[in-house]
């Protein structure tokens, strides 16, 4: 990693991005941590499919920490912390193979030892987080149901649905034949971007885009998320290899139901 604490790419090793993780909290700004890496725009880059499902379940209930599955930090035990004690008295270890890899974060937090355990699979050709474990809990045996879903809100009188999210934007225009069309820009990981546009057809709870003209079979979904917002699948990345950047990635994008804008207000690209 040699001192860029910037970011994490999915392709540094299991340990270089727990590293990360921990020495991150010394920096200023909102990029850091385990919080950082579980963002929507983020997290299906880091963390298994598996896991991806769990935050978005969790997300479903937005501020309502009293009903959401997750009420506190996965990678730091208590409601404060050291970020610089923990840098300086932290050690990772592991153990496992190509397939499956256990790392271990081992740190003091006000002088008190501490220990987070972090399961990576190799998942679409990169190691992911598939668990976290620490004093007393393991997030695979924590049961996550997402929120009743609610209906999509009603879309504009253009017949369109346009969102923002940061730098992202994602435009549906709805057809008569409940097809629709869309234009995805996302900007990502070290200026990757991935950026789509196409018609797709209507498909339970969403819509289907698929396209061959890369080479490969592209099966993009363009789904209504539970919180009436919209989540995008390329579930085998294989949307992303004629879509994408190296480091960037379709599968799991999110455009949450707070982030739809007006369409006037979101030029075409």
């Amino acid at each position: 990693m040699a001192g860029q604490l910037a970011t994490a790419a999915p392709a540094q090793t299991p340990e270089d991005i727990i590293r990360w993780v921990y020495q991150s909290h010394t920096q200023t700004g909102p990029q850091s941590g385990i919080h950082h890496l579980a963002s929507p725009a983020q997290r299906a880059q880091f963390f298994s499919r598996r896991m991806v499902a769990f935050f978005e379940a969790n997300d479903s209930y937005g501020n309502d920490l009293a009903s959401a599955c997750l009420d506190f930090a996965l990678d730091i035990p208590g409601n404060d912390f050291d970020a610089q004690e923990i840098a300086r008295t932290l050690s990772v270890s592991s153990t496992g193979d190509a397939e499956q890899t256990s790392v271990t974060a081992s740190f003091t937090t006000f002088g008190q030892p501490a220990q987070i355990i972090y399961d990576f699979i190799s998942e679409g050709g990169f190691m992911r987080i598939d668990d976290i474990a620490g004093p007393g809990w393991r997030v695979s045996l924590m049961p996550c149901a997402p929120k009743p879903a609610a209906s999509a809100s009603p879309a504009p009188a253009s017949g369109g649905y346009c969102y923002m999210s940061g730098d992202d934007t994602l435009r549906l225009d709805l057809h008569g034949d409940s097809g629709a069309s869309f234009d995805l820009i996302s900007w990502q990981a070290n200026g990757h971007t991935c950026g789509a546009r196409g018609l797709a057809r209507a498909v339970d709870g969403g819509w289907l885009y698929e396209s061959s003209e890369f080479g490969s079979a592209c099966r993009l979904g363009i789904m209504v998320a539970p919180d009436g917002g919209i989540r995008l699948s390329d579930p085998d990345h294989r949307c992303k290899q004629g879509h994408c950047g190296q480091r960037a990635v379709i599968d799991g994008l999110q455009f949450a139901r707070s982030t739809q804008i007006d369409c006037a207000q979101m030029p075409r690209h």
